[in-house]
């Protein structure tokens, strides 16, 4: 069988990996270059499948922790089940926690990896927030450090300056990796899944000579362990709210928190469903229409490091609910 190309796209929470692979994927239908995807996150994945599903494209969302640890049971099943198109591509979104060198030293081993070539890696870097993480940083430049292609995202909220030294700052530490964009990369993939080679097909799935290589168990010194371990939660979010309220909830959250992101419907404009994002050190909060998505379910996914549920919880329960623009019936959205 003819190896089908494998994309990881990670970078750390809030970097714009989503937003990224919206554009890959409209690219790449633009070049007539099949694919499908897969969306991995905490808690909840549906919050970023479901502003995916619009391109009608295959999408699998896997719920859970990272796949890199925790989830990476699931996650291979996956692979060795996705259906992908004839001369197509898989995209995988990855938790914005995870730890890449683990995940890629799994699929190098295991069975269900064996259709598809060595995995290329795009990492989205945010110019603004780069090794601002504190305690984090290590993991923000090891995600790096294994990349095949980069993009420096959030360019525009930092100066001209700056820029040039996260660009300067990215090439040293990476050089073997090739600074992109999504319709560059769409190219690659597309030139990459005409010209790959073909791989005889095990006749039936061969266990590793390594027992421990087959388990979900995270190496030493993986990132997710100690007290530094990140943690996630799940909140219910008003049928419909103000955006001010809404705001104000985020600022107003404990400084455990790294990210927030959701789905909602604002008051200002209830009949287009919302997915916000919230990120941190900064605290900025912004929202992004869902054009074409109808129905949704109010909620917010919460990362952080040792979070404080219960009163995250009652911060979100002190939300209130905005009253209905006279005029919309919620029946027809």
């Amino acid at each position: 069988m003819k190896r089908l190309p494998l994309l990881l796209i990670a970078g750390f929470l809030g970097a714009g990996k989503t937003t990224f692979l919206r554009r890959l994927m409209t690219s790449l239908r633009e070049s007539g270059t099949g694919f499908s995807v897969i969306v991995n996150d905490f808690e909840n994945a549906e919050v970023d499948a479901v502003r995916l599903r619009t391109l009608e494209a295959e999408v699998r969302a896997l719920n859970g922790s990272c796949v890199c640890c925790s989830s990476l049971h699931d996650f291979m099943e996956m692979l060795g089940d996705i259906p992908v198109p004839k001369g197509g591509v898989l995209l995988v979104e990855v938790n914005g926690a995870s730890d890449l060198l683990s995940l890629i030293a799994a699929i190098t081993v295991r069975h269900e990896c064996q259709r598809f070539t060595s995995p290329l890696q795009v990492t989205l870097l945010d110019a603004k927030r780069w090794q601002t993480r504190g305690a984090q940083n290590e993991l923000e430049r090891e995600q790096a450090l294994t990349s095949t292609h980069w993009q420096l995202t959030h360019a525009q909220e930092v100066t001209p300056a700056l820029l040039e030294q996260r660009r300067a700052d990215i090439r040293t530490l990476c050089p073997q990796a090739r600074e992109t964009d999504a319709a560059a990369l769409a190219d690659d993939l597309r030139l990459l899944a005409a010209t790959s080679r073909w791989a005889r097909p095990a006749a039936t799935p061969q266990p590793l000579a390594d027992p421990a290589l087959a388990t979900s168990a995270p190496p030493p010194q993986h990132h997710h362990e100690g007290p530094r371990a990140f943690t996630s939660m799940q909140v219910k979010v008003p049928f419909v709210v103000k955006r001010r309220d809404l705001e104000l909830t985020l600022a107003a959250l404990p400084e455990s928190v790294i990210r927030v992101k959701g789905l909602c419907r604002l008051a200002e404009l209830p009949q287009v469903p919302m997915s916000f994002q919230h990120v941190r050190p900064q605290a900025e909060t912004w929202f992004l229409p869902m054009i074409q998505a109808r129905s949704i379910t109010p909620i917010g996914v919460i990362i952080g490091v040792g979070l404080p549920e219960a009163s995250i919880t009652a911060q979100f329960q002190a939300l209130p609910t905005a009253e209905l623009t006279p005029g919309f019936d919620p029946n027809d959205w």
